[in-house]
């Protein structure tokens, strides 16, 4: 399991959303993509998760380009990216059984992952519509929508955005479970999250790649003397801001 992007640059017109982009990361293993909004965390995730074709450069897959054969290096990814919603007017039962049917998984497999994955996130009443649930619970559908199939490589784009305390206990649960046999690549503003769950971070600062290493190199270098995520957080601000 690996990605691996060498010059990855993404234009928008005049702005440079990515510039030169390279690293690697083989796993298992959680990786946090640290950086301010627009420095680039999601375009760097949509190119890799083939919603968006590099300008320059290259987005490798277990040594797959993606953009010249996405279908085979994403046999291997699950991706959440953006802000995916439910399709609204059909059921948490009827979106999910789609989408391991899209995966490949039988109906049996499907209903026994369905099962596991309400229990897991706390899904509520499987047959109301994807348009009457909350902000939190549409995340935790999309997030068992990426975690229907049994893939190596997780992108996940802020998992645990617009949900509570409880939900995001979840969810951390999870990925603490997912990284001891997979790679997850992650971006979070939440620094407390990227402490407790990554072996590594990776900064990124309008579209450029500012460093990488692991949390408790980062930590011990930049952070003051300070351990947990006081520690990250000066590396951040020293590494992002310059501070």
């Amino acid at each position: 399991m690996d990605i691996e992007a060498i010059n990855l640059t993404k234009r928008f017109g005049n702005r440079v959303a990515l510039d030169n982009v390279s690293f690697r990361f083989s796993g298992p293993g959680a990786i946090g993509y640290l950086g301010p909004n627009g420095a680039g965390k999601t375009t760097t995730l949509k190119i890799f998760s083939h919603l968006l074709r590099p300008t320059y450069g290259k987005a490798l897959i277990n040594g797959i380009d993606v953009a010249d054969g996405y279908a085979k290096a994403l046999e291997s990814v699950s991706a959440l990216v953006e802000t995916p919603e439910p399709y609204p007017k059909l059921s948490i039962k009827d979106f999910l059984t789609l989408i391991g049917g899209m995966r490949g998984l039988s109906r049996e497999e499907t209903t026994s992952r369905i099962a596991e994955l309400k229990e897991k996130l706390s899904l509520e009443d499987l047959a109301v519509q994807g348009a009457k649930l909350s902000k939190g619970h549409k995340q935790r559908v999309a997030l068992a929508a990426t975690l229907m199939s049994d893939t190596d490589i997780m992108l996940l784009d802020e998992p645990t955005a617009g949900l509570d305390p409880a939900e995001t206990y979840d969810v951390k649960k999870i990925i603490k479970e997912l990284k001891r046999t997979r790679l997850v690549l992650m971006s979070s503003h939440l620094l407390d999250e990227v402490t407790e769950l990554c072996d590594s971070v990776a900064f990124i600062n309008k579209g450029r790649l500012l460093l990488t290493d692991t949390v408790k190199n980062v930590t011990n270098k930049f952070g003051k003397g300070k351990a947990g995520s006081a520690g990250l957080e000066d590396a951040y601000l020293k590494i992002i801001k310059g501070g």
